[in-house]
């Protein structure tokens, strides 16, 4: 990169006393000044340039110009990459659609996701409602079978004492009829 020094041109009369002829005659002229700064880092001895802006731009723009020309793409070129462009494009086209599509996809899945586990949920609960309510029955089928053998252990000792009262009603009966019977042998 070239190194620029930007400055303004100063500008003042002189004037100058000469002896022409034997008279005296004043010349006055412009004198032009080009101030420069320490930190141009220029060397003492160093030649430079100076050039008026409007001509700088001039030259800038006469290069610009022949670097645009050079750049130019060549027509082959730019038909493969408008090619590829449309290639490009399309499949940008496709690849938005499936997306979508996935998208849409995703969004019925959650939403199925979602009722199954609500479902699951209200399942588990009917499931633990329903695991308390047998646990219940359970405890109830218990009692009622405590009761069932308390009642049948009453009903076989009441049948024990039934049976061995009906024997003893027989045997005393048969006895008193032999007992009869013998007096009246008697």
């Amino acid at each position: 990169m070239v190194d620029l020094v930007k400055s303004t041109v100063k500008c003042y009369k002189k004037k100058t006393k000469k002896v022409v002829g034997g008279r005296k005659k004043t010349y006055e002229y412009n004198q032009y000044q080009v101030p420069l700064k320490k930190s141009d880092n220029l060397a003492c001895s160093e030649e430079v340039f100076v050039v008026p802006q409007s001509h700088f731009e001039d030259i800038i723009e006469a290069e610009v110009e022949s670097h645009k020309k050079d750049l130019k793409p060549d027509k082959s070129i730019l038909a493969e990459f408008e090619k590829e462009l449309a290639d490009l494009e399309w499949k940008h086209g496709e690849l938005s659609r499936s997306y979508k599509a996935l998208v849409s996809k995703n969004a019925q899945t959650n939403k199925k996701f979602r009722l199954e586990k609500e479902k699951t949920n209200t399942l588990n609960g009917e499931n633990t409602k329903l695991k308390n309510q047998l646990k219940s029955i359970y405890k109830e089928y218990q009692n009622l079978k405590d009761i069932n053998g308390t009642l049948l252990e009453k009903i076989k000792s009441i049948e024990d004492e039934s049976s061995q009262d009906l024997w003893k009603s027989i045997k005393n009966r048969f006895s008193t009829k032999e007992i009869k019977d013998q007096e009246d042998q008697e």
